[in-house]
């Protein structure tokens, strides 16, 4: 096995810093998943003109970090305000050369863009490309030559840059419980299922256009499966190098199928989905076991399944494929999942790493030696029996010294619990 090489100090230094706003773990994930994308797919960064006037020295510091990581993005000026992109073009490639980066300027209307673009990133230079003024010209006709662009280059990501960052309801309006929210802005937007919980004039009229602008752009992208993010430049890193991001995530989004059995269900690619989840080979016979529901993203990028059990169903798996994640397909099977089984329980171990989120999704968690058990929906003089099911459970993978998978088991005597409610302090999470 070849071992991997070394990183320079700058690129550490960038790493350190991102673990101290994520997980290094999270940084170290993303990053080798950038790397195996082709350098002309990593992203496309869209700055406003006012976030050009006013923090042009922290965009070039973003551009240099991600320059230090072995990742070079395509910039795109001008979507909104043609007016000033070619000043703001010539300030970013005049300054881009201070910081160690060569720039290589281009309008969008160039012939043989795409393969120049390519050919850029290829060689580690920044394309800097500017939308020139057209008299008459509108914003929907530059979003089509940027989804273009997305398309042809196929982009995983566009992140739209302001000053302002992500988007947050406006003061007196509440955001639908439904929309993911994080310190107040709304970290993810499926525009498949949260259109209808986004009130009229829970978002400024700016957010409300920047919101179909982003839709609209991502229906040009298609079928490249590109995600938009809109945030400020300074967390340009934290929102491309953590799941919990630090702006707003805009995405297509795709349905959750149901499933009754595993009949209709592509089985190889859901074992795949959990063990590439999992990091571990399933036992044989897990899916000997008949399953009460299955829920899966069209994808197959996410899925839970859950089984017939007492006192109530029990959710076996919980999955999103690693690359996916902060993309918010958890929720979205969530959401699902939940309007179905009023009543659930589960367990994982503590060092899961979204044992937090469990909590922040349960009524109540009990702590035992071996596992975590996490139920909702169940009455209170239930749980006992419901947390001595959980822990008599087999086990689901093929570990060593692990036995198979065994059926729901006979209730029994419950031992005693200490249950944790789900407005625990973080610190107990």
């Amino acid at each position: 096995m070849v071992a991997p090489a070394p990183r320079s100090a700058a690129a550490e230094a960038v790493l350190t810093f991102l673990e101290s706003v994520g997980r290094r773990s999270e940084a170290e994930f993303y990053l080798r998943m950038f790397h195996g994308l082709p350098k002309e797919s990593f992203a496309v960064i869209v700055p406003g003109g006012p976030v050009v006037r006013s923090a042009l020295g922290s965009i070039v510091e973003q551009l240099r970090f991600l320059a230090d990581l072995g990742l070079f993005s395509t910039v795109v000026l001008g979507l909104f305000d043609p007016d000033s992109a070619a000043t703001s073009s010539e300030r970013l490639v005049k300054r881009l050369p201070i910081s160690g980066m060569a720039p290589s300027p281009h309008e969008m209307s160039e012939p043989g863009l795409v393969e120049a673009v390519r050919e850029d990133l290829r060689r580690e230079r920044i394309p800097v490309l500017n939308f020139r003024k057209v008299e008459g010209e509108s914003v929907d006709q530059r979003l089509a030559q940027l989804g273009e662009l997305v398309r042809s280059l196929g982009t995983r990501k566009v992140a739209l840059l302001r000053r302002r960052g992500g988007f947050r309801p406006l003061a007196g309006k509440r955001a639908d419980t439904q929309l993911s929210v994080e310190g107040g802005r709304i970290s993810i937007i499926n525009l498949t299922t949260d259109r209808e919980r986004i009130a009229p004039g829970m978002l400024s009229k700016r957010d409300t256009e920047l919101l179909t602008a982003s839709d609209r752009l991502l229906q040009l992208a298609e079928p490249n499966a590109a995600l938009i993010s809109i945030t400020s430049p300074i967390n340009l890193l934290k929102e491309l190098f953590t799941v919990k991001g630090a702006g707003t995530l805009v995405k297509r989004g795709s349905a959750v199928e149901r499933h009754l059995s595993y009949a209709t269900v592509d089985l190889p690619r859901l074992r795949q989905l959990l063990e590439t989840s999992f990091g571990k080979e399933l036992s044989p016979s897990f899916f000997d076991l008949p399953p009460l529901a299955v829920y899966i993203d069209a994808s197959y990028r996410g899925a839970a399944i859950v089984h017939d059990a007492y006192p109530a169903p029990y959710l076996s798996k919980f999955a999103v494929q690693p690359e996916a994640q902060g993309e918010g397909i958890g929720r979205d099977i969530w959401e699902v999942l939940v309007r179905h089984h009023a009543e659930l329980y589960w367990r994982s171990r503590a060092n899961n790493p979204i044992a937090s989120w469990y909590l922040s999704v349960c009524d109540g968690m009990v702590r035992r030696a071996a596992w975590q058990v996490y139920f909702r929906g169940i009455p209170v003089e239930l749980i006992p029996e419901a947390v001595a099911q959980a822990e008599r459970r087999g086990a689901d993978f093929a570990a060593p010294g692990e036995g198979p998978l065994l059926p729901a088991p006979e209730p029994t005597a419950p031992p005693p619990v200490a249950i944790v409610p789900a407005d625990a302090k973080a610190d107990d999470k």
